[in-house]
């Protein structure tokens, strides 16, 4: 995928901005506080159709203005053009259409342009709660697979009505009726979710493993383990999650909400036999943390035969030089790159756009 063209208006601190990318690396400087995120995440919105820094929509809207507008052109590795366009008035819902047709929701938009994104919190992946791994394989997942993304949103939704009925049982001292249905739909697709899961974490695995070797050569296997909130051996995982729910009842009827599925499962990242979460150190977890990513995008391509736009912001900053020339080289001519960075040194020689970046008013260099 590449991203031929930006139009933004009212997007957070950028007021009018129109722009066209280089179709390799795209470098975006500037001090901070001045908008370099916000134009990785304007870019990012027509991945998920939701910001990755906020859940309050309105929040992307420039101070005292009344609406925002974003158009992205884009063009797929099978030559295929789109053109989507995103709107959003304070006070209302945001909507988008692509080539003029307009979505029914926002999450349409899944699945059309693929990106991976790398800020600085995401260093959480090695070292945060397990929600920070879900999230992640989730989103592969997403990009991947209609079929996991509509497993994930049923999920969601019946683990909201059972453990509604949970609350009125621990409030009323008694078991409500129809809570075995609901159990027999949380165990269908919280079990399609765990395979899709432990599915594409294989080929993560794969890739990480390899992508690891090259940046740190004798720095030892990075190796990542599922693990479920209950006992599952492959293969198994329906019985073994109808099980867990029955073992768990009365402590669930007690407490008011589900105990067990895979909302409570984690990921394990392993350096070599240490287990990064407590033994690693902080360089380390960064590092892993990019890795991840950067397995993140090649799953995505081989899946999809797509590739997936790269953000990147400031990433480089806490890397050493030859660690991140290793870094930049896996991402050359494989991915169309956007990478913000206070700093133009790191990037000398690299082919490509740059755009500088003070309050929300973005130069176009053009190509170095």
């Amino acid at each position: 995928m590449i991203i031929q063209a930006l139009d933004l208006k009212n997007f957070r601190n950028i007021e009018s901005a129109s722009l066209t990318f280089s179709e390799t690396f795209n470098v975006i400087r500037g001090r901070n506080a001045q908008g370099k995120t916000n134009l990785l995440e304007a870019i990012h919105l027509f991945s998920l159709g939701r910001s990755f820094r906020t859940r309050r929509s309105e929040e992307m809207i420039m101070f005292g203005g009344e609406f925002l507008f974003a158009r992205l052109s884009c063009l797929s590795d099978m030559h295929v053009r789109a053109r989507i366009e995103i709107g959003l008035e304070r006070g209302g819902r945001i909507g988008a259409t692509v080539n003029g047709n307009k979505l029914s929701g926002i999450g349409e938009i899944i699945g059309i342009m693929p990106t991976v994104i790398f800020t600085p919190q995401d260093v959480t992946l090695a070292s945060g709660p397990p929600a920070d791994r879900r999230s992640f394989i989730d989103y592969t997942a997403a990009q991947i697979s209609p079929a996991f993304l509509q497993n994930l949103r049923e999920y969601r939704r019946v683990l909201g009505q059972r453990n509604s009925l949970l609350r009125q049982a621990a409030d009323t001292r008694r078991e409500p009726k129809g809570l075995e249905a609901w159990d027999d739909m949380l165990v269908e697709r919280g079990a399609a979710i765990i395979e899709g899961r432990r599915e594409i974490l294989g080929e993560i695995q794969s890739w990480s493993e390899k992508l690891f070797g090259e940046i740190v050569p004798e720095g030892g296997g990075l190796r990542i383990e599922y693990r479920c909130s209950f006992e599952s051996e492959e293969g198994d995982v329906r019985e073994a999650l109808a099980d867990a729910l029955r073992r768990l009842r009365e402590h669930e009827l007690r407490r008011g909400y589900t105990l067990v599925g895979p909302h409570y499962d984690d990921i394990s990242i392993f350096l070599g036999d240490e287990e990064l979460r407590r033994y690693g150190s902080q360089g380390r977890k960064r590092l892993a943390s990019i890795v991840l990513k950067l397995a993140q995008a090649w799953s995505i391509m081989e899946r999809r035969a797509e590739r997936p736009v790269v953000l990147l912001d400031d990433i480089f900053s806490e890397l050493d030089g030859e660690t991140g020339e290793r870094v930049s080289g896996l991402l050359t001519d494989r991915y169309q790159s956007f990478i913000a960075t206070p700093r133009i040194d790191d990037f000398t020689g690299i082919e490509g756009g740059r755009f500088d970046v003070t309050r929300g008013r973005i130069t176009e260099r053009g190509a170095w």
